[in-house]
């Protein structure tokens, strides 16, 4: 392990780790050490008054893989994820080679940095379901490590979300990309989109049954609301619960062809009232650890002032206290909400980078 350093957050750089942990001034933890500092993440340092962190002395050709290689790794595996849909498409079955580069890309992934920005990288409403299954796969991933599961069990919830959709290869293009609401014999063949994964899953002897039924139940809800099957609590899979919350939450905070994105504060807020449908326990989990990756950031609030979130309250993570000027407001006794969140997305991509997007996405 490289020696730290104390250095002025002025001359912070992307690509730069964090060597030891650093709070705002409420206590709350912004940084872990081994976290990668992104330009998002720079900036939220320097508004909220931090002149200093200490850092790993790496070398400036250490920092620059640091910054480009989480990039590189996403774009990779949403190219070959790519592959593994046309397969299942035109010939029914699921290319495990591919999948599996795919999962070793991801486990590789150094997640402790600002997921939240990275994962904002590639969100073109046109390589949606693309972006969407490494997303999700993503999240699981993380979600298993926050809650201290087994390495063997974070990699069967990452290969649940990268399949939690793959049955949309066989729905219609006209319903899959159409730019409006689906009448309700188009919604009804969307949803077949669960039978259909499941079915393609079995053509694959390596994903493990736990998986396909991630894969068939991940629109299962606890109130029995859900579908194929509208099964109880009890008859709902631990991984089957896990993808309901990331598939909706990414689903939720993304552009769709249909509409914009909503403010993950928005999101949080709906699993915080909808008690019935989703995990408590998970959800819990969940919500307060992505909730961190929030503080610091710029926030405009429906009344149209802008604050930066300073507190995350653990009650209700949905409403964090937003330093507005000089004055603290506690959302959890307002009226108000917050309506954007202002995330930078990182500045990591040079034009070959733009240049593989565009491909991606094409």
């Amino acid at each position: 392990m490289a020696d730290s350093i104390k250095i002025k957050t002025y001359k912070l750089k992307a690509g730069m780790r964090i060597a030891r942990i650093v709070e705002n001034q409420f206590g709350a933890i912004l940084l872990t050490p081994g976290m990668i500092l992104d330009d998002n993440t720079i900036n939220k340092l320097q508004r909220m008054g931090i002149t200093d962190v200490y850092i790993f002395n790496e070398t400036d050709k250490e920092v620059e893989e640091n910054q480009l290689k989480f990039t590189h790794q996403y774009i990779d595996s949403i190219d070959n994820f790519k592959e593994v849909m046309s397969d299942a498409k035109r010939q029914n079955n699921i290319n495990f080679s591919s999948l599996k580069k795919i999962a070793d890309n991801s486990l590789q992934m150094d997640t402790n940095r600002d997921i939240v920005s990275m994962l904002s990288i590639v969100r073109s409403v046109d390589e949606y379901t693309f972006s969407h299954s490494i997303n999700v796969g993503i999240l699981a991933m993380m979600f298993g490590r926050w809650a201290g599961l087994q390495e063997k069990e974070v990699k069967q919830l990452l290969y649940a979300g990268m399949l939690h959709d793959i049955g949309k290869a066989k729905i219609p293009d006209k319903i899959l990309n159409k730019r409006g609401p689906l009448t309700a014999q188009e919604y009804n063949i969307m949803k077949t989109h669960t039978v259909h994964g499941y079915q393609l899953t079995k053509s694959c002897m390596f994903i493990t049954e736990s998986v396909r039924q991630a894969v068939l139940l991940h629109h299962e809800r606890n109130d029995g609301t859900g579908y194929p099957f509208a099964y109880p609590k009890e008859k709902i899979p631990f991984m089957a619960r896990v993808m309901a919350i990331v598939d909706t939450y990414d689903a939720m905070t993304s552009d769709r062809v249909y509409r914009d994105q909503r403010p993950p504060f928005e999101v949080f807020a709906l699993f915080e009232e909808d008690l019935q449908s989703y995990d408590l326990l998970l959800t819990n989990i969940f919500m307060n650890r992505m909730a961190q990756f929030y503080l610091g950031e710029i926030v405009e609030l429906d009344n149209g002032l802008k604050g930066e979130i300073v507190f995350i309250n653990p009650n209700q993570i949905s409403k964090p206290i937003v330093k507005v000027g000089a004055e603290y407001i506690d959302l959890a006794e307002s009226e108000l909400n917050i309506n954007k969140v202002e995330i930078k997305k990182p500045a990591s991509l040079n034009e070959e980078d733009e240049a593989n997007q565009e491909n991606v996405s094409g």
